[in-house]
């Protein structure tokens, strides 16, 4: 009798309401879906059933997201944390997040992103950052993110951003900037230059998006590259190495053109008459 008490205990917990199993102040809506919205909690409970794939944590006060959050649910597809206290994100949070595809972080209080900050991220297509209090993005900081399509940085406290952060991402289709304090100088020049080539992908248009200079706003469609004409751009290493082996080319065609001159005119001073020979001749007449 006791031998199959184990198995009988088993056979009761898979018995029981599926809402038994879900965290006590969340609600499981079906097998893989957690609703924990708007609960007042402090932070995210203590375990979740493993197979979750979307949690919805919206409008609480959750001050942190666990670094091996995902170690244990890396199931996730879904992550809702819009409107919690979130201030940073441990490095190697998102290391185990290979499946995840919607993350929303916006109204949090986060400051700055740092290098692979999202990890091995790779399905993600959609991710929202608004309305928190960035200030720097590392131009790493998307690193790995190969699938993102739509990326929300619209009011924070960005006055530059790198544009490697954008290059790094190829699929993306939408981005907002809209409600940065961005300022126009030399540093924001290659984000313009970017903005314009990629207007397409600014969802609310370059026409919602300003910068300031000395106190005065001015919209980027009132903007040219010849406002930014003064800034003089760093060089890449493909410009230095353009540069050096232009010059290395200039310098071989300088040399066989010299030597080509030298051996024209040692030819033509070799096969010239001399001026010995020219007065011989007129001795003879």
């Amino acid at each position: 009798m006791l031998a199959c008490l184990p198995s009988y205990c088993l056979c009761c917990l898979l018995l029981l309401p599926r809402g038994q199993l879900c965290p006590p102040a969340c609600t499981c809506i079906d097998y893989h879906t957690v609703d924990c919205m708007d609960r007042g909690l402090g932070s995210l409970p203590g375990a979740f059933p493993f197979d979750v794939r979307k949690l919805l944590a919206a409008h609480n006060h959750i001050g942190a997201l666990p670094a091996d959050f995902f170690v244990y649910y890396g199931d996730l597809v879904y992550l809702d944390l819009r409107n919690n206290c979130l201030a940073a994100l441990e490095a190697g949070t998102f290391a185990s997040s290979a499946r995840l595809v919607f993350l929303d972080l916006s109204y949090n209080a986060l400051t700055q992103l740092g290098v692979g900050t999202f990890g091995s991220a790779q399905k993600l297509l959609k991710l929202s950052l608004s309305h928190n209090n960035l200030s720097e993005v590392d131009e790493a900081a998307f690193e790995g993110l190969e699938s993102l399509q739509v990326l929300e940085l619209q009011q924070n406290r960005l006055r530059s951003l790198a544009v490697g952060a954008l290059d790094a991402l190829p699929a993306l289709r939408t981005l907002r900037l809209d409600g940065n304090p961005w300022l126009c100088d030399c540093d924001f020049a290659k984000l313009f230059f970017w903005m314009e080539e990629n207007a397409g992908k600014l969802q609310q248009g370059i026409r919602e998006i300003h910068c300031s200079l000395e106190d005065r706003r001015i919209y980027l469609h009132e903007l040219s590259e010849i406002s930014f004409s003064e800034c003089k751009f760093s060089l890449t290493v493909l410009d230095l190495l353009i540069i050096f082996f232009s010059g290395v080319a200039v310098s071989i065609a300088a040399i066989f053109s010299s030597f080509f001159l030298a051996s024209t005119v040692h030819c033509f001073q070799k096969c010239a008459p001399s001026k010995d020979d020219d007065d011989e001749d007129e001795d003879e007449d």
